[in-house]
């Protein structure tokens, strides 16, 4: 910072004789010392300034009027006046004294030895050092906070070091306008991330939901009870966050270095996110096969050293639809939160689906968050692992009954159709009792899945061998065959529709499989 007043009038070589002392010298920073005898200097002076002069303006035949002097002064914003005596007279005037006493005006006396540029040069030296030493602070705050990006602790750590150097609290946004990552450290959700919500940063969520909306690079500054500085992080186009930097005092171009090395750092980390979200996706995949083969031992021990998180023991399962007819950013949403350790979510993209395992304590946050975005899907009922096959048979059921924007529950669908009994596990049993001459042969759950796509087009074999990339003479040949296994007439409605119930009642082991070899 520059000189206090304090200091300069300290400084013994010079010296300086206080007259009209002020109370809060060492708050005055002088940001220059100018030299004037003119009758109104303000229109040369700027805010922060100290003025001295020999008071020539003050004598002969037409004198300037001290107190109108002195208040044009103090409304130009003149930190002190020096007064230079016997170089036109001797001492101070009086009518100085007491004009500058008034109105609240610091005023020293500068002996005859002291020449003024002895005190502009020293102003001068003093705000040279005080950049060097500014430049300094940035250059070591800069290494500390890249030095702790480094570590263990990431960009929680970079915050929590660049927040202690510039002594404000910082928070880093995602693209949901949700602080991940701050210091001092704001609440959870219940998720384990850290709170959005929290009194330290909630006020600034409409401003940094509007950076996020524009969707470009920009950064916005606040004034309120204090000074804040929001930044957003990524490229237009591909935004990945808001950095929120926040203090009582204003920050200077010094601090504002330090902050850039933050928000490059933080980009940095964001990005490397992405990727390592993108490299996940095929991994979590092969892990929920696994799941679902009843792994979850060898799933929980995998996933030990990497960002995925599993559900505890009682979850549901939820199934959306892919892309293209989910939006990239709700998809993007759900999995920037699944690949967050500790989140009890589990994401999978399954078929056309998309597979989110949900830890039952999640799930009205969850579901928060799709109804906010007007998202279409199917959710299970509460399960454990060992149903986890049924609960995404269920999902998937509660999918498709699903309209658009609505969240399709397996429960209530199954409450208000009579088809919904068949989910009953004695009529399951049955049903996989009376498949069992089809689920025996080594290609009976891809026979399954391939009659349920045509009964799911009514029975037209034209759309339902496209879906399945089969000839239809090919379709109708293996429809013809799994009538025969199971002594049905497909070509009559009855045979249909009891193929249809079967199919129904036995959908958790059989048709939740269908790409399977």
């Amino acid at each position: 910072m520059p000189a206090p007043l304090s200091a300069l009038l300290a400084h013994a070589a010079f010296g300086l004789r206080v007259v009209v002392p002020s109370a809060d010298a060492a708050r005055r920073e002088v940001l220059w010392a100018h030299g004037s005898d003119l009758d109104d200097p303000t229109p040369f002076l700027g805010p922060g300034q100290l003025l001295l002069t020999t008071g020539r303006q003050f004598s002969g035949a037409d004198p300037t009027p001290i107190d109108d002097y002195v208040a044009r002064l103090v409304a130009a914003g003149v930190v002190a006046l020096g007064f230079g005596a016997d170089v036109v007279q001797s001492g101070t005037p009086a009518a100085l004294v007491h004009a500058c006493r008034e109105a609240g005006l610091p005023l020293f006396e500068v002996p005859y030895r002291t020449p003024f540029i002895a005190i502009s040069r020293w102003v001068a030296d003093a705000q040279a050092a005080d950049a060097r030493a500014r430049l300094d602070w940035a250059l070591e705050a800069q290494r500390a906070v890249s030095l702790a990006t480094l570590g263990d602790g990431g960009l929680m750590a970079a915050v929590a070091k660049a927040a202690e150097r510039l002594e404000c609290a910082i928070a880093v946004f995602d693209p949901d306008a949700e602080v991940i990552v701050s210091s001092p450290p704001g609440a959870s959700d219940s998720t384990g991330r850290a709170g959005g919500s929290s009194d330290r940063f909630g006020d600034l969520v409409p401003e940094v939901t509007r950076l996020l909306r524009a969707g470009r690079r920009s950064r916005a500054d606040t004034d309120g009870d204090d000074h804040a500085i929001a930044q957003t992080l990524g490229g237009t186009g591909r935004i990945r966050g808001v950095l929120v930097a926040r203090r009582p005092r204003p920050f200077d171009r010094t601090d504002l270095s330090v902050l850039t090395t933050l928000t490059a750092l933080a980009e940095v980390s964001l990005e490397q996110g992405q990727v390592v979200r993108t490299s996940l996706r095929s991994l979590a995949t092969q892990l929920f096969e696994l799941l679902l083969d009843g792994q979850q031992a060898v799933v929980r021990r995998a996933t030990e050293s990497i960002p995925v998180s599993l559900p505890g023991e009682r979850m549901r399962v939820l199934s959306l639809p892919a892309a293209p007819d989910v939006s990239p950013g709700l998809a993007d949403q759900l999995e920037r939160r699944a690949f967050t350790p500790g989140s009890g979510l589990f994401l999978a993209q399954r078929a056309e689906r998309l597979v989110l395992l949900v830890d039952e304590r999640h799930w009205e946050p969850v579901r928060g968050m799709l109804t906010a975005r007007h998202a279409r899907a199917g959710v299970s009922d509460v399960i454990g692992w060992a149903a986890l096959e049924a609960g995404v048979a269920q999902s998937a059921r509660a999918l498709d009954a699903a309209g658009a924007g609505e969240i399709g529950d397996f429960g209530e669908l199954r409450a208000r159709s009579f088809l919904g009994l068949f989910d009953a596990d004695a009529v399951a049993q049955a049903a996989r009792v009376r498949l069992h001459p089809v689920l025996a042969r080594p290609d009976g759950e891809e026979l399954l899945a391939q009659a349920t796509v045509w009964l799911q087009h009514n029975g037209l074999w034209e759309p339902a061998a496209r879906e399945l990339g089969l000839h239809r003479h090919s379709l109708k040949a293996r429809i013809a065959a799994l009538g025969t296994l199971l002594g049905l007439d497909v070509e009559a409605f009855a045979g249909r529709a009891e193929l249809w119930a079967l199919l129904t009642a036995a959908a958790p082991p059989v048709s939740a499989r269908p790409g399977r070899r």
